[in-house]
């Protein structure tokens, strides 16, 4: 690749004007702190002009996107001439610069309507918010996404397959939403401590609280149906880091609503809310810094790798967390609070354990995402596997559930045992005929506890909506609509993950074949019908109770990066979806002794006289190859297998997969095995972590001379995993009613305080 040399300057110069007028905006709400109240126009016009340099640098990103100008890098690097408009804007937010920069521009944005609400804590507020801001800024113009190549190519890299999906146009930007919005409750709180003024900073934050969590919530729904809908890996959550990026800030958002919810009506957890609402924000932080600094590259498939911010990121992180700290350690003592001196039995015994047990949840997630970091200090680096997440939060999801059931009836002074449990039958019988119909519908005597607890909470908390809204209007039930929605989506997952059945069986075209109480046969292709689509796989199942159903799987391979693609199909029924998706397709030429397998990582195939491991890919096997992506040139990854020959001893192979990526080309040569015959990397799928091998010269255990096409594929059933796209739309509904809820209450006070 030519070498870089000159900035685009529309654009590079919006950025550093940016800059400037960020600094003039600390000036001047600077001087207004310092009782020159003239300097307030100053400041605002200050914002306003840097919000407008952010916006116009965006313009000129897009532009040269939706114009394709691959003069500039960052255009050339994440789009190209064969991809849809849509797309091509969505580049925008493809890679590192970008994701920064929509990260900024929502922030400068959304503090145009902060500096106009925060009343009397505006000027403290806004220098603290501008800064959180400036720190996204010299990240920019140290990487600026402006940089010019000396040569401009006639077509650029395209943008990443997995990114080329309806869900990836609107995920990421809503996103970044969630993280800009973090930083205005912690900056309100930071300001109180700064100031000393400990009144009124927690019921302004907390409006910003509850939409940061909505809208980040949001975009979790939606990365985890794109991965259920589109990856074809069959599930919507792996806990990679990146996804556990935006959990983290998320649950730590849950607790801290509720914790100003408590301050709100008690006067209480007022200490904890500044910790609280720290680590809301520093979350965010330490999730962008694991995820973009390229320490977890060899343990996440998504993570990007570095480009040479790691120490602004981290010089970002000790900025914020030093002054935390600092405010925290010399100024939460002098905070009044009132102690909870409420009976274990109460209401608000009942809501601290349930914050200390979301809390939890919270502080596992970040260990487990942080557990290469931790283990490479004493060794060698490993990661925690998707089982460690789930035998935690079962615990946790029961406790939740048993909190939620007994909280929405209990008073804070706490109800006799006699009449809290008479308010609670009804909860109860309903919670007895789940549970049996449950037991009826095959969940075993283990998750039944946990289906009544859940059931029970369910219940509980849709009576006290209902009798909530009747008193005081259904906004102000918001609250338990949301704990309705939690309960809904805990059933969907339960039922989803822990009896979902799967088989993985190869169909020979037009033969019928028996999956479990199903019939599948492979038909075919049927042919696309416009250049954007792709020809799609016809799969005809025959259900148990003799309804046809026919499926279209893609399995394709892109052009520009030899990738393979699996596209599953998802046919929702009442109680459960079928879900088909695609590993390989063999044309089955007659006589041919090619045979491919898709392996995860240690995953084993038997051949004649061999068999064939997966360990794992070697990412230095012809240098380092997230360097090698990096620049954009030539990129090698290993494939590590180990092969023993039958009576015969384990030998390790290596086989190499050699990508061009400026010519966006692939190469895989052969590699001799142990008695003869030869291996080479057919593709390597990043969504899985898995490798397509080609064996030649020999055969499969069960070979088949001259057998027609075959197609290998996944089919699964997954009870009621619409109950968890449906839980989140009724938590998110609820949420969205607690925050009008709130904005109308925080209106009234506002009349209420400018009649007196």
């Amino acid at each position: 690749m030519s070498s870089l040399t000159s900035l685009y300057l529309p654009g590079a110069v919006a950025l550093w004007g940016s800059l400037v007028l960020a600094l003039c905006t600390v000036w001047g709400y600077g001087q207004v702190l310092q009782g020159r109240d003239g300097s307030l126009v100053f400041a605002r016009r200050a914002y306003s002009s840097f919000a407008g340099a952010v916006v116009l640098a965006s313009l000129v990103l897009f532009f040269a996107l939706a114009t394709r100008d691959f003069r500039i890098e960052y255009v050339q690097q994440y789009s190209g001439l064969d991809l849809p408009v849509h797309f091509q804007l969505a580049a925008f937010w493809a890679g590192q610069k970008g994701s920064f920069m929509i990260w900024l521009l929502w922030g400068v944005l959304l503090g145009i309507p902060l500096y106009k609400s925060a009343g009397r804590h505006e000027p403290t507020v806004m220098v603290l918010y501008t800064l959180t801001l400036i720190g996204l800024v010299l990240i920019l113009v140290r990487e600026s996404p402006f940089v010019m190549l000396t040569e401009t190519p006639r077509d650029g890299k395209g943008l990443n397959p997995l990114l080329q999906d309806n869900w990836m146009v609107i995920h990421p930007p809503i996103m970044f939403v969630g993280f800009a919005a973090s930083a205005v409750p912690f900056c309100f709180a930071m300001s109180a401590l700064w100031r000393r003024d400990y009144s009124s900073w927690a019921a302004r934050a907390f409006p910003w609280a509850l939409g940061g969590f909505l809208v980040l919530g949001g975009a979790i729904l939606m990365g985890g149906y794109w991965a259920y809908d589109t990856l074809g890996w069959g599930g919507y959550w792996g806990w990679d880091p990146v996804e556990n990026a935006s959990l983290i800030p998320w649950l730590f958002g849950a607790v801290l609503i509720h914790g100003l919810y408590l301050e709100r009506t008690k006067n209480r957890f007022r200490r904890a809310n500044y910790i609280l609402v720290t680590l809301v924000y520093l979350s965010v932080l330490y999730g962008t810094f694991l995820t973009r600094s390229g320490v977890l590259a060899d343990f996440s498939v998504h993570s990007f790798v570095d480009l040479g911010i790691s120490g602004w990121l981290i010089a970002l992180m000790a900025f914020f967390v030093l002054g935390s700290l600092y405010l925290l350690v010399f100024r939460l003592r002098e905070v009044p609070t009132e102690p909870n001196v409420d009976p274990l039995n109460s209401r608000g015994a009942a809501l601290v354990l349930g914050t200390i047990t979301i809390l939890t949840s919270a502080i596992a997630v970040t260990f487990g995402t942080s557990a290469p970091l931790f283990t490479a200090w004493v060794g060698k680096a490993a990661q925690v596997g998707p089982e460690w997440y789930t035998k935690v939060h079962f615990t946790i999801a029961g406790t939740v559930a048993a909190l939620l059931f007994y909280v929405p009836f209990q008073t804070w002074k706490g109800l006799p045992k006699g009449e809290l449990l008479v308010k609670l039958l009804p909860s109860y019988a309903g919670a007895t005929v789940v549970t049996v119909i449950g037991l009826f519908a095959g969940v075993s005597w283990f998750h039944s506890g946990y289906l009544f607890l859940v059931a029970a909470a369910l219940f509980s908390n849709l009576h006290k909506m209902i009798l909530k809204g009747r008193t005081a209007g259904w906004l102000a039930a918001g609250g338990y609509l949301a704990h309705v929605g939690v309960m809904i989506m805990f059933v969907g997952i339960l039922a989803s993950s822990g009896y979902d059945r799967s088989t993985k069986v190869t169909l020979q075209q037009g033969v019928p074949t028996q999956v479990g109480e199903m019939t599948a046969t492979f038909k075919g292709f049927k042919q696309k019908t416009s250049p954007r689509e792709k020809d799609a796989l016809i799969v005809e199942i025959v259900r148990e109770n003799g309804k046809v159903v026919t499926t279209y799987p893609k399995l394709f391979q892109n052009a520009r990066s030899g990738q393979v693609m699996a596209n599953p199909d998802v046919t929702v029924f009442p109680l459960l979806d079928l879900y088909v998706s695609p590993i390989e397709y063999q044309p089955g030429e007659a006589g041919a002794t090619a045979e491919a397998h898709e392996l995860a990582k240690g995953q084993t195939v038997k051949l004649q006289g061999l068999d064939v491991q997966f360990l794992g890919f070697d990412l230095n096997a012809e240098g380092n190859a997230m360097e090698q992506m990096a620049q954009g040139g030539k990129m090698t990854i290993g494939a590590q297998l180990t092969v023993t020959p039958t009576g015969g001893a384990p030998q390790n192979v290596l086989a190499l997969y050699r990508v061009d990526q400026a010519r966006g080309m692939a190469e895989a040569p052969p590699t001799r095995l142990p008695g003869g015959g030869s291996v080479a990397v057919g593709a390597i799928n990043a969504s899985n972590g898995s490798v397509r091998l080609v064996f030649d010269g020999v055969l499969p255990i069960e070979a088949v001379a001259g057998s027609g096409p075959r197609l290998s594929v996944d089919i699964s059933t997954k009870p009621l995993i619409q109950l968890v796209w449906g839980g989140f739309y009724v938590l998110m509904i609820g949420g969205l009613f607690a925050l009008l809820h709130r904005v109308r209450e925080l209106k009234t006070l506002e009349g209420l305080g400018k009649a007196a």
